[in-house]
């Protein structure tokens, strides 16, 4: 290199690596509270080990999901809040993945951005740690990655993988049959879906209203793993689906059986504040309502009808309101009765 030549550092390109590394130093303190006793190692190592030798089951399967928390992260940082943001990453994975009677294990996350922020990226983390305590699965690792040029100024995106167990005997769904009876578990609101819609329904919104929407549209996704994981309930059911982007119409056939299709009432439930603004300032027909957002349904149990009354009675024990919404019938197009409770 020459007297003219000036060095270009890494830094100067906009990656800091010191700033990673004094990052990397504060995940321990956050996430090794999630781990169980089957956690090997910690942060820090180029891999996760996790055991297995725990988990007695005589048909083991391996179950894996991926996710994102998507265009929801806009309004996180419009609002710079991210208590919640980490509990929308780890329930869009989990729910996904007790959808088949898996016990949930693991969990990795992805956060990159432009720049990083110790302190506020900080908060993202322990967020996520946080939301994988309620989970009860171990955050065993992840990765953090500065890309200015592809994200600006304050961007991130935030992407989760998650492992679980089941018993290939035991998985879900199973023998589904027309008569079942169909239930919901109420949704906190739109969790992490449908949100490139109601940010430009915010641009069109007055003023005044805008900073309590955005608070009501931040609540997190509900995670359902004390219902899904709870082993009466297991028992009992038949199937679950989880209601995320699609909604009703398109996620509940994913786990009908050939010839079976759902008769769904819709006035049978509530639907959040934040939702009925949605739906009722976009002008959407029902149908498009019904496959833009979950409506107020977040998630779904199958059960047959002479263990209906064991289904109600255990759901109330263990604090999970349910509500009957429809039933399996024979067909092959999804019966929609009555009108969303929108007004």
């Amino acid at each position: 290199m020459t007297e003219n030549e000036k060095s270009i550092t890494y830094k100067e390109t906009g990656v800091d690596v010191r700033a990673g590394n004094e990052f990397v130093k504060k995940l321990p303190s956050i996430v090794n509270p999630t781990f169980d006793k089957n956690v090997i190692n910690g942060i820090g190592d180029f891999a996760a080990l996790y055991s297995l030798e725990n988990e007695q089951l005589s048909n083991p399967l391996l179950v894996s999901a991926c996710d994102g928390v998507g265009t929801k992260i806009k309004l996180a940082i419009d609002t710079k809040n991210y208590s919640g943001i980490g509990q929308d990453l780890v329930a869009m994975n989990i729910n996904d993945l007790i959808c088949t009677g898996a016990k949930p294990l693991f969990f990795l996350d992805y956060l990159s951005m432009s720049k990083l922020n110790i302190e506020e990226h900080s908060k993202i983390i322990e967020s996520v740690a946080l939301a994988c305590k309620k989970a009860k699965v171990s955050l065993i690792g992840g990765e953090t990655a500065e890309m200015p040029g592809i994200y600006s100024k304050n961007d991130f995106d935030l992407a989760g993988f998650a492992v679980g167990l089941v018993d290939r005997l035991k998985k879900l769904p199973k023998e589904i049959k027309s008569g079942d009876l169909i239930y919901g578990l109420p949704s906190s609101g739109p969790h992490s879906n449908g949100f490139t819609l109601i940010r430009k329904l915010l641009e069109l919104e007055a003023r005044d209203k805008v900073a309590d929407l955005k608070k009501s549209l931040m609540t997190p996704t509900r995670l359902y793993t004390v219902f899904a994981q709870d082993t009466v309930i297991l028992s009992i059911c038949s199937g679950f689906a989880h209601i995320t982007g699609g909604g009703i119409v398109d996620n509940l056939p994913r786990i009908l059986p050939k010839g079976l299709t759902a008769k769904i009432q819709l006035d049978s439930w509530g639907i959040p504040s934040s939702l009925k603004w949605a739906i009722k300032s976009a002008h959407l027909s029902q149908n498009h309502a019904l496959q833009t957002f979950n409506c107020g349904i977040g998630f779904i149990a199958v059960v047959p009808i002479n263990k209906s009354e064991e289904f109600e009675i255990q759901s109330k024990n263990i604090n999970e309101p349910v509500v009957k919404i429809g039933e399996i019938i024979r067909g092959n197009e999804l019966e929609i009765i009555g009108t969303l409770n929108i007004d």
